[in-house]
């Protein structure tokens, strides 16, 4: 990566409330912890509860009690209940929680599908539904997506279809017709979290199994009542992969899925999963979901048929899982492949962007894979900290149209920007969704260059000042003595960490004592000392330092190689001193 492309950051500690040692008095912590805790908006040692009673009922859900209903009179007459998913992890962990809870409850009749994203493209489309009319589901629930399939929704309603949309994404001016929406999204809900598509799903699983209850389905069947929590190592796995928020409710989802995960209780195909990943069960955490396992199941999605990561989910054969997590394992490699070689070629074309001209980026290139746009845009994203989209052509046979796929900083809601250019210019976007953070769309080829244009205009009208500033604010500085494995288990004791309650990181001065790239020449390789303590460190996707001295911003970390675990600093970002 040329230099010219490498975001040069200046480092910054947040600012941390007043009250912290309040805090660290009533938590018993270090002053690190305290701080680092107070800086994100924990108050008492109650916001620090993550145990099972703490995670919300579904109450505040705004049509949960009529969907689960409809649910509870399918299972009752075996009626046909078809799940219809979405093609990444969060649609996928969704899919396999609402195939699997149904099952164990009694459904007889219970399947699920997800578009080919080449041919049907995102949500329950009419040609989508038109597919599905064959296996004449009596009952469509829509998971992680059917907020905006207006259309889809209407002819299945007309071919005798009810529909329950379960979803997470940001709901359009008009909702579709569905018999009940279950979305925390929409404005008449008083839900105070924002779950993922596989959280939504999860509360009308828990809301059914109550309904079910109440009419003594379970005892009268003979069926033993599930434990909802059996479910949270799926919740777990799309809450991170998908990147929503994490309050103190998803957190606490996300911390009893791991939890089962490490006390050996996880179904066979994260097992399986964990296996391909060299994931270590036992002291599994929320990276090896984001960075691991999340992305072997959303490359079947971005590449071929994601069906096989939800059969890998659903089984309960670990030999099964295990086939088909070789599978995700093939795909994923053959992505890694790909995204290798987009981002070069999107890279080289940033040479002749001059960031501070342009607030927001867009990039088209027509050998891109649709796929793997979004990849290739949260790259660019982190490289120039600029609102990103990149494009492909549409593979749906020659029609003229390019997908895209936008990322985003935490201060422009990239959702909002597109209905901006929707609203101002009509037709020009065929069609979009998303969040605040990322979104996709399409539009016609010869719209590109005009596109563009508008959208680094509305970038620029929606970017708050100072929200280009290349300042990254961290914890702090560190003493010498502080960089040590205690902290690092400290850190992991008071996880997770995610999306906005961000996993700590540190900045400080360090000498070079050696370096080198690995990894095909593309991750710096370093040896650095601090008060006379020499540690690892690796900064990936960066250049050598090449300079005696380094300004690093790291996050400690526990490297374990070959039967023993060591001190490593990971690099987010690293400045070169050469006086």
């Amino acid at each position: 990566m040329s230099a010219s492309r490498q975001l040069q950051r200046r480092f910054q500690s947040r600012k941390v409330p007043d009250d912290w040692k309040t805090l660290q008095r009533n938590l018993g912590v270090s002053p690190i912890i305290a701080r680092i805790l107070a800086s994100r908006g924990i108050s008492s040692r109650s916001d620090c509860d993550l145990q099972l009673a703490q995670i919300l009922p579904p109450d505040g859900l705004a049509g949960i009690q009529n969907a689960a209903a409809r649910l509870v009179h399918a299972i009752q007459d075996d009626e046909r209940i078809l799940i219809a998913g979405d093609f990444d992890a969060d649609g996928a962990t969704a899919s396999a929680l609402c195939v699997s809870a149904l099952s164990e409850f009694g459904a007889k009749n219970v399947e699920f599908a997800v578009p080919n994203r080449f041919h049907f493209g995102y949500g329950l489309t009419k040609p989508f539904v038109e597919t599905l009319l064959e296996r004449k589901p009596q009952v469509i629930v829509t998971v992680d997506n059917g907020i905006s399939s207006n259309e889809g929704i209407s002819f299945a309603r007309e071919n005798g279809i009810d529909v329950i949309v379960t979803d997470h994404h940001l709901p359009p001016e008009e909702l579709p017709v569905a018999n009940v929406i279950v979305n925390p999204q929409l404005s008449h809900n008083s839900f105070p979290s924002s779950p993922a598509g596989v959280g939504v799903a999860f509360y009308l699983i828990a809301e059914l199994r109550r309904q079910l209850r109440d009419v003594s389905h379970f005892s009268s069947h003979g069926l033993a009542e599930p434990n909802m929590a059996s479910y949270l190592d799926l919740v777990a796995l799309g809450t991170i992969v998908d990147l929503v928020p994490l309050d103190q409710n998803n957190r606490a989802m996300v911390h009893n899925g791991l939890n089962l995960v490490r006390r050996g209780r996880a179904r066979p195909g994260l097992k399986a999963l964990c296996e391909a990943s060299k994931v270590n069960p036992q002291n599994i955490n929320e990276e090896d979901l984001g960075f691991r396992l999340g992305p072997r199941i959303n490359a079947a999605g971005r590449l071929e048929d994601i069906s096989v990561g939800i059969q890998a989910l659903t089984t309960t054969d670990i030999q099964v899982a295990r086939s088909c997590v070789s599978r995700l394992d093939a795909i994923n490699t053959e992505r890694k492949e790909i995204q290798t070689e987009m981002t070069e070629v999107a890279m080289s074309y940033l040479d002749s962007i001059v960031p501070d001209g342009r607030t927001g980026i867009c990039l088209y290139e027509s050998g891109f894979h649709e796929g793997v746009v979004g990849l290739v845009a949260n790259q660019v994203v982190t490289r120039l900290n600029r609102p990103s989209v990149v494009f492909a052509n549409a593979n749906d046979g020659g029609s003229g149209f390019l997908k895209g796929s936008a990322r985003s900083i935490s201060s422009v809601h990239i959702r909002d920007v597109l209905a901006d250019i929707d609203a101002s210019h009509p037709n020009l976007i065929k069609s979009y969704g998303g969040h605040a953070m990322a979104a996709g769309l399409t539009i016609h080829r010869g719209s590109f260059e005009r596109f563009g244009n508008l959208f680094d205009a509305a970038v620029a009208d929606r970017a708050p000042e100072g929200a280009f500033d290349t300042t990254l604010y961290t914890d702090g500085e560190l003493e010498a003595a502080e960089i040590s494995m205690d902290l690092v288990r400290e850190i992991e004791a008071w996880g997770p960490w995610g999306q906005y309650f961000d996993r700590p990181m540190f900045h400080g001065k360090f000498q070079v004592i050696s370096e080198r790239l690995v990894g095909n020449d593309k991750h710096a390789k370093m040896v650095v000392q601090s008060g006379g303590k020499v540690i690892d460190a690796i900064a990936f996707n960066q250049q050598l330092a090449n300079a005696p001295q380094v300004e690093l911003a790291f996050r400690p970390t526990a490297n374990s190689y070959g039967g023993v675990t060591t001190l490593q600093l990971v690099v987010e970002s690293l400045r070169s001193i050469h006086s």
